[in-house]
């Protein structure tokens, strides 16, 4: 029942901040949009802010958690391909969560706490891309300088289309596979989608 509670709050908080913007949301209106007393929120958190934190880090550990299972070892991966998985799965990930990925550009570097948050993110997934491309191989002459600034900028070519595509553009689950091509066709270049020859499932 206090979960139940717990996830009222996060969905009318995510939806106020989301309609007024963040700013303009105080505590008295989540718990209004909830259907809840004032005092059954800070059972929960301590603040907006305390909220806003929590939700955000359970999106990226999320989004983390998602790209790093790793396939089977007994699997033979180019790097086209692994660069296509990881680029379609993060995708999925900022869909499942736009409301969230809407609020992380909308106000990210607003408050210092959730900019540590975000950074200590960003870091997280850099060296999980950082590790696949090793492991397979994908760039074999980079240094570890090279590979950093090409995971960083993956990490920003993804998640500022996801914004433009899920959020400005209102694209559904449908036009994944379309922005996960076009992706990959900017990352390596003019190629075809992995699995049209069906190698991904």
């Amino acid at each position: 029942m206090g979960d139940d509670k717990r996830e009222s709050i996060i969905a009318s908080a995510l939806e106020l901040f989301r309609n007024i913007g963040y700013h303009n949301t105080k505590v008295s209106d989540i718990v209004k949009a909830a259907g809840i007393a004032q005092g059954t929120f800070y059972l929960y958190f301590k603040s907006k802010e305390d909220l806003f934190r929590q939700v955000v880090e359970a999106c990226m550990d999320e989004i983390v958690g998602a790209l790093d299972r790793t396939p089977s070892g007994s699997e033979e991966l180019d790097g086209e391909t692994v660069m296509y998985r990881m680029i379609r799965q993060s995708l999925l990930e900022y869909y499942k969560n736009r409301n969230v990925l809407y609020l992380i550009n909308r106000h990210g570097a607003d408050s210092p706490e959730l900019s540590e948050v975000c950074k200590a993110y960003y870091g997280k997934l850099a060296q999980l891309i950082i590790r696949t491309l090793k492991h397979y191989c994908v760039f074999p002459g980079y240094t570890e300088e090279q590979l950093e600034i090409e995971a960083y900028a993956k990490i920003g070519m993804v998640e500022k289309a996801a914004y433009h595509c899920f959020i400005d553009k209102g694209y559904g689950l449908e036009q994944v596979e379309l922005v996960t091509e076009v992706l990959v066709g900017i990352d390596c270049g003019p190629c075809k989608p992995p699995g049209a020859d069906g190698g991904l499932s």
